[in-house]
């Protein structure tokens, strides 16, 4: 019999106690669907799954006598993926390669480029990979009437075969199946994340995603199928599931699958936590789901309520449409009636952006009540997206690099850096201004959302009607014009990282002893430069507070309470007195809520049964581990005089 491996390989990441890498749904699709065959199971034998970065020659040594290996390739896990294959051609020269997945090119480049990988499977691949296995077991086999398949001709040129979209819904599932049970076994220590697919397809078509390329309508899995996969991840103590779904919510049956995982969870304590990707065109029905994952505790990371950009001529050109401010701003206050954390998300990089538009973009969200969370992504060119067509390149004057893809708190057993490419200018957006553009993201998400500037730019947005963008502007011109500034090494580092990225030389990811050995992602960077010298950083914005007609008691409150609301080491089981009602202020003021400042005596009380008692605890527990609120003190009373 003919011996099959095959890899999905994710990053294994350690945290506080724990060791944890996904399970390889996507492969195990793939034999699942294979070995229904009668064929397949008299000619084939599968051997293991390859679902984390081992050593790659190690890797090899363990094979016995592989006639098929199949690769599934994304932004995470291709470079990985050709190591390991090339090693393997080397090893067993007849051994077939076949590449699938997001990250392989809709086109034959793949095949014309890396001469050890033999067979190309594009889009979905149950039916072809099924196909591939029956023809490579026949005296002569055809490929040409293979779905999805690249292969060499016999004149040895690269062809491809018609790209057929797949209509079935009821694939057998790789969890009920029992593929993964050798891997619980074998690793008794390790915690074993799922994907948990209800249905595949988008009916979307965003120039930047790879998701809708093909225009595909949403094909709902089996309900019995979905809460069958629930109750094994269940009985297997999986903590954590990602939603493999595109718009989940936008199915009727939605809600009652996220009621079952909340009776299971009750049942049995697992799953801890779920993560989705949400409908926009259902926010009713997903306020609904996520206000009861947020009741029962399994919500991630809360409610995504995404713009990618709020440009117009930005969205026109990425076939976007996005919600107006006006209903934003009602969802947002719905999501903080009921508790629900809520993130936004943007794109740098996306055609029609210009430095100011993307500024205004995020200041437009933060006047709309978005104060937990904007994070903000480079936009990737994804080989299979709208995007990467040359017209749409040259259209919009485009200009890409490759750049190293840096994985923080991840580890592997061989260091094989993985690549990506990145949008660093456009017609509108130089590239100056595109590194202008992740600085401003880094500072914003760093001193707002993580609290070291957010309550004074609250205060100076209503208070002196300063837009958000021009705040965190005025910081970044203070910050390039003072050498011996708090936040400038911050800012040196970040022009030259991302200056580097655009050039396609090196990078290095931010390390520093006094947080430990681990390295840290750009925007937690200001975060963590003036988190250590807050006293001199508050010392250095008093000037601008003043520029601005702050009357001076007003500083020394304000400076204060921000300062008194962050989680800090060293500091718990205090008190600090006010002259005003700050507290009732900026609960306000966060719920969308804008009252006047009340002179009051106020007495807030810090005492929080867990903290930090060294800066390498608190970058640990407060800005890796944490969710970004954590950076602020929780077990905070207040008392009225």
């Amino acid at each position: 019999m003919k011996n099959i491996y095959m890899v999905q390989a994710s990053d294994t990441y350690k945290g506080k106690g724990f060791k944890a890498a996904y399970l390889p749904y996507a492969v195990g699709l793939l034999i699942a669907y294979a070995f229904t065959n009668e064929t397949i199971k008299k000619e084939y034998c599968f051997k293991r799954f390859v679902f984390t970065r081992e050593n790659t020659d190690r890797c090899v040594e363990s094979m016995k006598n592989p006639a098929v290996v199949g690769f599934s390739c994304y932004i995470w896990n291709t470079q990985y993926n050709l190591v390991l294959a090339q090693k393997i051609k080397e090893r067993f020269p007849e051994c077939i390669i076949v590449f699938g997945g997001h990250n392989v090119p809709p086109d034959n480049s793949f095949l014309e480029r890396y001469s050890f990988i033999d067979f190309l499977i594009h889009s979905e691949g149950e039916e072809a990979f099924c196909s591939l296995l029956l023809e490579l077991a026949k005296p002569s086999p055809d490929y040409s009437s293979v779905p999805n398949l690249s292969y060499r001709g016999k004149n040895g040129n690269a062809e491809k075969n018609p790209t057929v979209i797949q209509s079935k819904t009821d694939y057998p599932s790789p969890y009920l199946c029992g593929l993964f049970e050798s891997i619980f076994e074998e690793n008794p220590d390790m915690q074993l994340d799922a994907i948990l697919e209800t249905s595949r397809g988008c009916p979307n078509s965003c120039a930047y995603c790879d998701w809708g390329c093909n225009g595909t309508k949403i094909r709902l899995f089996p309900t019995e199928r979905v809460l069958a996969e629930i109750d094994w991840m269940a009985s297997h103590k999986v903590r954590f599931i990602w939603g493999a779904d595109s718009n989940f919510g936008f199915a009727n049956r939605d809600s009652g699958i996220i009621d079952y995982l909340i009776e299971t969870k009750k049942k049995t304590g697992f799953p801890e936590r779920l993560r989705i990707n949400y409908s926009m065109q259902k926010p009713e029905t997903v306020f609904e789901i996520s206000r009861k994952l947020e009741k029962h505790g399994l919500s991630k990371e809360g409610a995504t309520l995404s713009f990618q950009s709020l440009n117009p001529d930005v969205l026109k050109n990425i076939g976007r449409k996005n919600m107006s401010m006006e209903k934003f701003s009602k969802l947002l206050d719905m999501y903080t009636r009921e508790g629900i954390t809520t993130y936004s998300e943007l794109i740098i990089g996306l055609p029609g952006e210009t430095y100011d538009s993307f500024c205004k973009g995020i200041g437009t969200l933060l006047s709309a009540g978005q104060h937990r969370l904007i994070t903000v992504y480079n936009c990737e060119v994804l080989p299979n997206s709208p995007m990467a067509d040359p017209q749409f390149i040259k259209k919009h004057g485009i200009r890409t690099v490759e750049v190293d893809s840096l994985s923080s708190h991840s580890e592997g057993e061989e260091q094989i850096t993985e690549k990506s490419v990145h949008v660093t200018g456009t017609a509108t957006l130089s590239v100056e201004d595109w590194i202008a553009c992740n600085i401003f993201a880094c500072f914003e998400e760093s001193l707002h959302h993580y609290g070291i500037l957010k309550f004074i730019a609250i205060y100076l947005h209503q208070e002196k009607n300063i837009p958000y963008d021009e705040i965190y502007n005025m910081v970044i011109r203070y910050t390039k014009k003072n050498e011996d500034s708090v936040l400038r090494p911050a800012y040196d580092f970040l022009y030259e990282y991302y200056k580097n990225s655009a050039e396609g030389k090196p990078i290095k990811a931010y390390r520093n002893e006094l947080f430990g050995k681990a390295s840290w992602i750009n925007k937690k960077v200001p975060h963590l430069a003036a988190i250590y010298r807050l006293d001199e950083f508050y010392w250095e914005i008093k000037p601008s507070l003043r520029y601005l007609e702050v009357e001076d008691d007003i500083i020394e409150e304000l400076i204060r309470f921000q300062e008194t609301v962050l989680k800090l080491p060293f500091k718990n089981n205090y008190a600090a007195e006010f002259t005003k009602d700050w507290a009732s202020y900026f609960c306000n003021a966060v719920s969308g809520i804008r009252v006047p400042l009340e002179s009051k005596k106020i007495v807030l009380k810090v005492n929080n049964k867990i903290h930090a008692r060294n800066w390498r605890d608190y970058a640990t527990e407060s800005v890796w581990f944490g969710k970004n609120g954590i950076t602020f003190n929780t077990g905070i009373t207040a008392e009225y005089k």
